[in-house]
């Protein structure tokens, strides 16, 4: 327990190298693994080249005999005497009968009979007229079956349709020649006439397909090995096993479950009929007197790997846990969770990160509370100095017009207007609360803008047009009134024209819009721009808040999609609208005691 405990306080460093000494036996088991791969791909390969000898040696074997029968068809295709028979019309004959004998009795007596005995491979001859329903045959050991007609057979289309050369018909079955079928390979052919090029009939040699055992009985008759032969349609002519002759490929190749990994598959394919050759052997069968030699290497790396695997496990545990660890502790921290305490039980470097992490965890626990307070102090002291900002110079001529108004006219209006300013310092100063609602800021501006009419003398008029929907919702303070303030100090001026601001709020959706509109003088688009980054206002007026201040707190509030957008066309006025949330208003009634 000693030792592992001074080999767990060791740094990294020695761990590692401790590791890397160990785990030298993998090269040596990579070198055995490399060997024994390299001697098996040796082995398999003089396999798989002895295969494609032997594949090749049937493809050969083959193709000779598929020429063989492709020639025997062309002795008929050259016969003047038999082209003329066949173009011969007995209709017009004296003796139909007689004709008809002599003709058949030469068909059969020396053309087939002569192509039989040129090619003694050959089962059976056939020939259909075009133009007569006799049926020239010749075969062994045949009874002719006078119900059949190939006509509708699919290899019969396909001599018709291909004149011009001989067609090799693959396995299917001899309808004609016997009175129970039997599997045939045949070479067909158009005999027509030289000089009209007219087709006077088909030409079927038959083939047993035993003969094509025959064929490959001089093949090694290796058991593990299968060998196949398929035609142009997928069906398999010859097969080592005798069983699947008949069967499709593709169901021979499912039923064996063949795959890469499991056999040897060396396949050809012929240029003279196009059929497939395959050879396939189980990987098993065929490695099957190394297989000995295999298993006890492969008992003799595992044991090797579980050893390496067990001190890999170990070492690599004794490093990687304790970061581990602290990689979590670190992902809670990221989260925002700074109560988090590393384990310090090691005297390595991953001890020594576990310590300076809790150091700095909880400074940093202790620098955000303190930023927390000081942005706290800074809000509160932000929000007392904006709701003080109240300007001297406008309550100076503001004061004085009521002076003069009541020294001049002695008016009743005078009242009003003390009314108006008493709404507008009670608001700007009675509490220090961020949101108000929509009611309450409306009604400012309603104050506001009657003691801008005062002090311009009437040189323009307002509309507020507030759906009593929205009333009740909230609304930064102080949010409508730079607005107000810019379309009134900076719109309304160079010209005696009657000017006039409407402003607006409703319901936009789930949202409210505020509208600002005049008819003043309006702003180039790089006014625009400047007046979007204003922080604080540069008139003298109740309060020295920006337009760009604005636009940024209820971005700030309520995210990117809400603020301010600005459309002004010199000469002819400006719009403005600002965009909240529709969110009810919730009053802090013990803030207001407090402020009263």
């Amino acid at each position: 327990m000693r030792k592992w405990r001074r080999f767990r306080d060791r740094n990294i460093r020695q761990k590692l190298f401790l590791t890397y000494t160990l785990l030298m036996i993998v090269p040596l088991v990579v070198i055995s693994i490399y060997f024994y791969i390299y001697a098996m791909s040796v082995f398999e390969s003089r396999i798989v080249k002895s295969f494609h000898e032997t594949n090749q040696q049937m493809v050969s074997t083959a193709d000779s005999f598929i020429s063989n029968m492709i020639k025997s068809s062309e002795q008929p295709f050259y016969d003047e005497r038999l082209i003329q028979i066949l173009a011969k019309d007995y209709s017009a004959v004296t003796y139909e009968t007689f004709e008809k004998s002599i003709d058949y009795r030469y068909i059969s007596d020396s053309v087939f009979k002569n192509l039989m005995t040129f090619n003694p491979d050959i089962d059976s001859i056939l020939i259909y007229p075009v133009n007569s329903s006799l049926i020239y045959r010749r075969g062994y050991d045949t009874t002719f079956n006078y119900k059949y007609s190939p006509v509708n057979e699919p290899w019969y289309r396909d001599i018709v349709n291909n004149a011009e050369r001989p067609i090799l018909t693959g396995l299917h079955e001899e309808k004609q020649m016997y009175a129970k079928p039997r599997s045939m390979l045949s070479v067909g052919r158009i005999l027509v006439d030289a000089g009209t090029y007219r087709k006077l009939g088909v030409l079927l040699v038959n083939f047993r397909v035993e003969k094509l055992e025959k064929l490959f009985s001089g093949l090694d008759d290796k058991q593990d090995v299968n060998r196949f032969i398929v035609d142009e349609k997928g069906m398999v002519v010859f097969s080592s096993n005798p069983d699947m002759i008949g069967q499709r490929y593709g169901e021979v190749a499912a039923n064996m479950k063949l795959d890469g990994n499991n056999y040897y598959v060396v396949h050809h394919e012929s240029g003279v009929s196009g059929w497939q050759f395959y050879s396939i052997v189980h990987r098993d069968k065929l490695l099957e007197e190394i297989n000995q030699i295999r298993n006890f290497s492969v008992m003799l790396l595992l044991l090797l790997i579980m050893l390496g695997f067990v001190t890999a496990f170990l070492v690599s545990g004794s490093i990687s846990n304790p970061i581990r660890r602290l990689n979590r502790l670190m992902r809670k921290v990221e989260k925002g969770h700074f109560d988090v305490v590393a384990e310090q039980d090691s005297m390595d470097e991953v001890g020594h990160l576990s310590r300076t992490f809790n150091r700095m965890t909880a400074e940093i626990k202790e620098l955000i509370e303190q930023i927390k307070l000081e942005e706290k102090k800074k809000r509160s002291a932000e929000l007392n100095a904006l709701q003080n900002q109240i300007n001297p110079h406008f309550i100076y001529n503001t004061l004085s017009v009521i002076k003069w108004m009541s020294q001049a006219q002695m008016a009743d209006n005078i009242t009003e207007a003390i009314d108006d300013m008493i709404k507008v310092l009670s608001f700007s100063t009675r509490n220090t609360r961020e949101f108000v609602s929509v009611e309450e800021e409306t009604a400012f501006i309603r104050s506001y803008l009657e003691l801008l009419q005062l002090r311009y003398f009437n040189v323009f008029d307002f509309e507020i047009d507030v759906d009593p929907g929205v009333l009740g919702c909230r609304t930064l303070k102080f949010m409508v009134q730079p607005f107000v303030e810019n379309a009134v100090f900076h719109g309304f001026a160079g010209d005696t024209r009657q000017y006039k601001l409407i402003i607006r709020a409703a319901r936009e959706g789930g949202d409210v819009q505020f509208t600002i509109s005049d008819n003043g003088m309006g702003m180039p688009e790089e006014r625009l721009g400047e007046l979007l980054q204003q922080e604080m206002s540069d008139a003298q007026t109740i309060n020295s808040i920006g337009v760009g201040n604005v636009s940024r707190r209820l971005k700030l509030h309520f995210g990117e999609k809400y603020g301010v957008a600005i459309d002004s066309r010199e000469g002819e006025g400006t719009t403005v609208r600002i965009l909240i949330p529709a969110m009810e208003h919730q009053p802090d009634h013990a803030g207001e005691r407090r402020e009263r």
